[in-house]
């Protein structure tokens, strides 16, 4: 019995210790929809060479202001994104009155999602001003996949 209770101790020191947080950097940057600051665009950075969940809570993310510029989130507000590639995700919901949730349809119409999206980023140490996103008039949705993405 006395052995457990010598042990213990150094068994609950050992636990006690968590693994430090994935180092983020500030990361900002536009979006432009035909030449206009684009209002409460949702902006996320899905990682292809970075850390991802679980090493960190949440995938970086952001919405855009008035002036259509965003800083990310991981951690806690505007905190940046950790170092790696990503590929950038928009969803833009339509404007709704202020009484009604958020929607669920897209302005873009899915020519951003993780599936069509081309626009990639690379987060370095130090401060990440990302190139301005600049999008084109949006008249139609995109063709309908068939198959895998990338295989076909």
């Amino acid at each position: 019995m006395k052995r457990i209770v010598l042990i213990l101790p150094f068994v609950l020191i050992g636990c006690s210790q968590t693994k430090p947080p994935v180092p983020v950097h500030p990361v900002s940057g536009q979006v432009m929809y035909n030449g206009k600051a684009a209002v409460g665009v949702q902006v996320y950075l899905y990682p292809t060479s970075a850390p991802m969940v679980p090493e960190i809570p949440a995938n970086p993310h952001g919405v855009t202001g008035t002036d259509g510029r965003f800083q990310l989130t991981t951690y806690s507000p505007e905190d940046g994104a950790a170092e790696g590639g990503y590929q950038i995700v928009l969803l833009w919901p339509a404007q709704t009155s202020e009484e009604d949730e958020e929607s669920n349809s897209d302005r873009l119409l899915g020519w951003y999602d993780a599936v069509r999206s081309k626009l990639t980023a690379t987060v370095k140490p130090g401060d990440n001003v990302l190139p301005t996103i600049q999008i084109p008039a949006i008249t139609r949705p995109p063709e309908v996949l068939v198959g895998v993405p990338g295989r076909n």
